[in-house]
């Protein structure tokens, strides 16, 4: 039963990424994205030209949200693809290690660990210029902490088994021991963490965006998308229901995917 569950859950969520990106695609096939700004075409109604109508700066609506959904995404995937390597290496680093490494390591973590993931990145916001490298290095910054004590507590769990001692006592590198026997068993419980990381990384940078903190204002994301709409939610709701159901889809299906892995790699 409980299979069951998580292979509905893993189904459910890829199903759902995958729609988005196919529809990401198709539309980028059948038409261009116009997201330049034009103040003679602002406040358009919805039309065949621009069928969610356009913003307060002329672009087109529908074409600003599939590029603020690419942009969601490859941040996030960035993000976590970064923030997971690192965590990791320095995890099994520091639980291989132990000593004085693994005590310098674990208190960087904690120090960073200490202030709350969104201040931390709206503080690192200001000495960055708007733009994607400084978004996906103020969210890696933040994020990999997490990783590095996951696989930290991983790694105490099993070096002492048989196999790791054998594997020493056949004078293997400490690279071969880690990569080759270690990185196999914490794999898995790293995906996890990365499906479900993804989701807050895209909800985090989402946040920064809605804050004017991210991305240039003439860049059109999600969050930037969603904050324009919040002054019209009342007479202008496609405005903030369009991305916001975006947003939403793109969190929920990295959350099913995420819980789908846990419950498969766990049971």
């Amino acid at each position: 039963m409980k299979s069951r569950e998580s292979n509905y859950q893993l189904k459910i969520g890829l199903f759902m990424l995958a729609t988005i990106l196919v529809m990401m695609s198709v539309f980028l096939l059948m038409r261009s994205l116009s997201i330049e700004i034009d103040m003679d075409t602002r406040w358009q109604p919805p039309s065949s030209r621009f069928p969610l109508g356009t913003d307060e700066l002329g672009r087109d609506l529908l074409s600003g949200v599939v590029y603020g959904a690419g942009i969601s995404l490859f941040v996030g995937f960035a993000v976590v693809l970064l923030s997971s390597s690192i965590g990791v290496v320095l995890g099994m680093v520091s639980g291989f290690a132990g000593g004085i490494v693994d005590a310098i390591l674990m208190r960087i973590v904690d120090v960073v660990l200490a202030f709350p993931g969104i201040l931390l990145a709206i503080s690192l916001s200001a000495f960055f210029n708007p733009g994607i490298p400084g978004l996906i290095f103020i969210l890696t910054f933040s994020s990999w902490v997490g990783y590095a004590r996951l696989v930290r507590a991983e790694v105490l769990k099993h070096k002492h088994k048989e196999f790791i001692t054998a594997a020493r006592s056949y004078n293997a590198s400490f690279g071969r021991i880690i990569f080759f026997h270690m990185l196999p068993l914490i794999l898995p419980i790293v995906l996890v963490q990365a499906s479900l990381g993804a989701a807050g990384v895209i909800l985090a940078e989402s946040s920064l965006n809605f804050l004017g903190l991210g991305l240039d204002p003439e860049v059109p994301s999600l969050g930037q998308l969603i904050d324009i709409g919040i002054a019209h939610i009342y007479d202008q709701p496609r405005f903030i229901v369009a991305p916001g159901i975006v947003l939403f889809s793109i969190i929920i299906s990295f959350n099913f995917i995420g819980e789908g892995l846990r419950k498969k790699f766990t049971r």
